[in-house]
């Protein structure tokens, strides 16, 4: 009997652990302040800056561009998450870690004046391991639709181990 019982429990924990990893991890401590607009036109920039460094930002069809002033207070966490399509993201003040599905007990550190950017299928978390605030703006890049798509795609966690 005690080993039935002794089973059963191995099993729901197994199940509880399993249907943890199976459905999204949201967020919490973030809060994000957004601003959206379209162009419905073409967008063709291109900037050479005459130091050997060029920009460009081309794009084709009704596109949504969205600005993110978003803030995370100590321990928060952005849950395990991609972006419907790329966004460029630079930190302002603290310091943030990002962790990628493929390397998810590793993160990257990223402090004041950092810029980093993560592509539609990068599932990726972030979180604030320190005691201050951080603060960063994420810009997206979005194709038109109706109703808007979300900017944040929830994913489960990829693996045992990694950091919630």
């Amino acid at each position: 009997m005690r080993k039935w019982i002794l089973l059963l429990a191995i099993v729901g924990v197994a199940g509880a652990v399993l249907a943890g990893m199976a459905l999204g991890t949201p967020a919490s401590g973030v809060t994000a302040d957004t601003a959206r607009g379209t162009i419905d036109g073409k967008l063709n920039l291109q900037t050479d800056f005459g130091n050997g460094s060029v920009a460009k930002i081309k794009t084709r069809g009704p596109m949504e561009f969205a600005v993110q002033r978003i803030v995370a207070v100590p321990g928060a966490t952005f849950g395990w998450h991609n972006h419907p399509a790329e966004n460029i993201n630079v930190i302002q003040s603290g310091t943030l870690t990002l962790y990628h599905d493929e390397a998810c007990a590793s993160g990257i550190e990223y402090g004041p004046g950092a810029v980093f950017s993560t592509s539609q299928e990068e599932i990726h978390l972030a979180r604030n391991n320190t005691g201050t605030d951080v603060v960063f703006f994420a810009t997206y890049f979005v194709p038109k639709t109706t109703p808007a798509q979300p900017l944040r795609i929830d994913a489960p966690s990829p693996a045992l181990g990694c950091p919630q």
